[in-house]
């Protein structure tokens, strides 16, 4: 069955592309072969078996073709429990939902059917993450979703901005992604394998070096880091905006960001017993979900205060594996992965549809949209009341069960653990207070700037509606297939809710003040929406070093290496020029006596030498 729900995204994107010069044909094809894999995907959740507890990955059930490379045993096995099994449906139905979006959104687009060709390959790619117990699978479908994600971003390549967002977010995750590779190679190569758990056996037995462990999960972690867009890798995802939004939907929903995740819960073991990797870890998250929800609060542009939130939300994700102890600590990280999936995919479909209305995804432009359409409306407050943490609601009880796992005896955990308990408490405020302004800024406006009713299509609607009841219900009637996330004591829930409250009341007050406005129109939105200024500083520390240096290698190279061998060239042709002179000065006496000379050495040499023997 895992092989299976691997192989059916793989046929479409083949399929897609092969027929991406009928742009129509092309998406009905994409789309049909995303609705065949979510019905495997229902089959493999309802059969799937539970993991063994402490392995909610269920290697031990891994299938698939076995090899050995250098000595090296690659089993390039498949597991499929109720965790990744559940993942896995989440995957397909966010990229099911987004291929039939597409359909509409592209339908002018005449490289359409490349694009859903991607995006059914970048699929693939995320469930061999989800599904791997190998860890070269799991480097194979990483590198993939790297290499989608970079034709998704720049698909409007004509323009050069895509194609400067393609580049950045292509270079940025691939220089991170070199730490995933180091840490990787070094863990197979102690373990003698890349079974996912024979490594884990190997590097939690007794023979094993903690500070190579330490020194492996702390390449993993930058690794991770990187394609999660966290701090100070995070600029890349900003820049993505400028790809269609589909494909932020799907790069911000279910895959990329949310593959790191993935990875750290599959190797929480080895995690647990490396302090250096999850200080960094927590450091980076603790940074990053307070300072992006800060960020999103002061955005101009809608589109991209939706990718600071998913660069908070991430590093939520991230916060119980970063903090949290041996309990539920993965199961309440893959939770909140399944809410953001789902309320940051409606987010993303619902403002796409705003933007056509509108021509624009800036704030200002955007006053009053939501008023054009009762369904565009209705999904766009689901999405930012799942988003707010508001109780019950999906996204509240995934972030809710994040913030008991990291609360769950933090005083015996040390200083890491309390830094990240305390940013996620102060950023469930701000998080509920710009949600809070989105709402507001798309819902309330002057008559004369809302329209008249804009035409949604079916498919759309149909989209938006089946998104939103999610965000609102998904966690209460899935809540027996989600992963242990452990309970919520009622002292941590009215604590939540009042945080949730204050964030709401703040968010409201500064709507209605002229404060925020005269933050997100001056120096402050100036800068959030230039990334604040990472990419700059990454151009002056990195980019402009490297190019000077590289002049520098030219110019020894030039100047110095290729002056000994010109040297020589002129040394070869002034002999020449001065031979070609002497022969043309040369008379034939000369000539004669300089043969004879030499006829006369010649025979002397001889003699010598015959005289001798």
């Amino acid at each position: 069955m895992a092989w299976a729900l691997l192989a059916l995204p793989c046929l479409t994107a083949v399929l897609t592309l092969g027929i991406a010069r009928r742009g129509a044909l092309a998406a009905f094809v994409a789309v049909i072969g995303s609705v065949a894999t979510l019905a495997v995907a229902v089959v493999a959740l309802a059969g799937a078996p539970a993991g063994a507890r402490g392995a909610p990955f269920a290697e031990d059930l891994g299938t698939g073709p076995a090899t050995t490379l250098g000595g090296i045993e690659m089993p390039l096995q498949l597991s499929l429990s109720a965790t990744s099994a559940f993942l896995a449906l989440v995957v397909v139905l966010v990229t099911t939902l987004v291929q039939t979006y597409s359909a509409w959104y592209l339908a002018d687009d005449d490289r359409r059917g490349v694009f859903h060709a991607t995006i059914a390959l970048f699929a693939a790619a995320m469930l061999l993450v989800v599904l791997s117990a190998d860890l070269v699978l799991t480097v194979v479908g990483w590198e993939v979703m790297g290499w989608c994600s970079y034709l998704l971003i720049g698909h409007w390549s004509r323009r050069e901005a895509p194609r400067r967002a393609g580049h950045a977010a292509f270079i940025v995750t691939r220089i991170a992604d070199i730490g995933l590779l180091l840490g990787a190679a070094v863990l197979i190569a102690g373990a003698g394998t890349t079974a996912r758990g024979e490594v884990i056996a190997h590097w939690t037995s007794a023979v094993a070096e903690p500070a190579t462990r330490s020194v492996a999960l702390l390449l993993i972690v930058i690794g991770v880091l990187g394609k999660s867009a966290q701090l100070p890798f995070h600029h890349w995802l900003l820049d993505a905006m400028e790809g269609p939004t589909p494909a932020s939907a799907l790069i911000h929903a279910a895959t990329m960001v949310a593959a790191g995740t993935v990875v750290l819960a599959q190797l929480l073991p080895l995690l647990l017993r490396a302090d250096p990797a999850r200080a960094l870890l927590g450091v980076s998250v603790a940074a990053t979900m307070l300072l992006a929800a800060l960020c999103a609060l002061v955005e101009p542009d809608l589109k991209r205060l939706l990718a600071w939130s998913t660069i908070s939300q991430v590093g939520v994700m991230l916060a119980p594996l970063a903090a949290a102890g041996s309990g539920p600590t993965s199961g309440a990280a893959l939770g909140h992965l399944y809410g953001h999936a789902i309320f940051k995919a409606l987010l993303f479909l619902t403002l796409g549809w705003l933007a056509v209305t509108r021509g624009s995804t800036a704030a200002s432009a955007l006053v009053g949209s939501g008023r054009s359409h009762p369904i565009a409306l209705l999904a766009w407050a689901a999405g930012l009341v799942s988003l707010a943490g508001i109780p019950l609601v999906l996204g509240g009880l995934t972030k809710e069960h994040v913030i008991a796992a990291v609360g769950d005896d933090v005083g015996a955990r040390g200083p890491v653990a309390h830094l990240v308990l305390g940013s996620l408490l102060l950023t469930v405020v701000v998080t509920a207070a710009y949600a809070t302004r989105a709402l507001l800024v798309v819902v309330l406006g002057s008559d004369e700037r809302v329209r008249s009713r804009a035409v949604m299509p079916t498919a759309v609607s149909g989209i938006l509606v089946v998104l939103a009841v999610a965000s609102i219900i998904g966690g209460l009637a899935l809540g027996a297939r989600l992963p242990d996330a452990g309970h919520v004591p009622l002292a941590l829930f009215l604590v939540v809710l009042a945080l949730v409250v204050v964030g709401l009341a703040i968010g409201f007050t500064l709507h209605r003040s002229e404060r925020l406005d005269r933050l997100v129109d001056g120096r402050a939105g100036r800068l959030v929406g230039a990334g604040l200024g990472v990419d700059v500083l990454q151009r002056l520390v990195v980019v402009r070093p490297v190019q000077a240096l590289a002049r520098l290698v030219a110019f020894l190279d030039r100047e110095v290496l290729d002056t000994y061998v010109r040297a020589a060239a002129w040394g070869v042709l002034g002999l020449a020029d001065g031979g070609t002179s002497a022969h043309r000065r040369s008379r034939p006496a000369s000539g004669l006596a300089l043969l004879g000379g030499g006829v006369l050495l010649v025979a002397l040499v001889t003699a010598v030498v015959v005289g001798t023997a």
